[in-house]
């Protein structure tokens, strides 16, 4: 998707809005006993940076945006899946994967537009996204139940999955394909009652709950269409 970089409607005499937004596919690999298995899912994504004097955006101006559609799901095989949530998946992540050499640089707002403006023109490049900007990986003890979810160490999958499973890589794609829609919906149907509950039944993130990782998930994580 093109670059965009507009003024806000009766504003433009007053400020631009610097605004960048782009489709990334994001595919998760595992080699199991079995083979290589691969799952993926395309998101939107945007990034913009508001005036400070809006009052709008991270740290009032500095940037906003976002990533919506849908969780990667990995099928490897018996009922059992892997799925890289979009917790912890921000618009921030291919920033990271294409120009890693820019972590933890102190850099001014514009410097950071060209590098923008070099990773929406890369449709078709990927790139290995870093093991610290990792989504958050998990699996279903039973996916019919919610509650049984578990957080999966990415460095240790056989803890979850058993002998031979192996994450093979987490990689980032500038895209022009189409949002992924369905895919975590006809996986989960049970997803759209627990847009406004979590996932151990209650309605809020409490410390009162025999289940806290269960606790601290919602539908959002896995699919943004009630957000969008």
């Amino acid at each position: 998707m093109a670059v965009l970089a507009m003024g806000l409607s009766g504003c433009d005499l007053l400020f631009d809005l610097p605004e960048w937004q782009w489709h990334q596919k994001l595919t998760v690999s595992v080699m199991t006993p079995e083979g290589l298995k691969s799952g993926s899912s395309v998101t939107s994504a945007r990034i913009e940076f508001p005036p400070k004097w809006t009052g709008v955006g991270d740290a009032a101006g500095m940037q906003r945006g976002g990533v919506s559609g849908e969780a990667v799901a990995v099928d490897l095989g018996e009922g059992r899946y892997l799925f890289a949530l979009l917790q912890g998946y921000t618009e921030w992540t291919a920033y990271t994967a294409f120009f890693p050499e820019l972590e933890g640089k102190a850099m001014l707002k514009k410097e950071m537009f060209p590098y923008l403006d070099q990773m929406v023109a890369s449709t078709g490049q990927s790139r290995d996204v870093p093991r610290k900007h990792y989504p958050l990986l998990v699996t279903f003890e039973d996916i019919n139940d919610p509650a049984s979810v578990r957080r999966v160490n990415p460095s240790d999958l056989s803890a979850a999955f058993g002998a031979g499973y192996l994450l093979h890589s987490i990689t980032m794609w500038i895209t022009d394909e189409p949002v992924t829609e369905g895919r975590v919906k006809s996986l989960l149907p049970w997803l759209h009652a627990y847009y406004s509950k979590r996932f151990d039944g209650q309605r809020f993130g409490t410390i009162k709950t025999n289940n806290p990782f269960a606790n601290s998930l919602a539908s959002g994580a896995f699919d943004t269409e009630k957000s969008r």
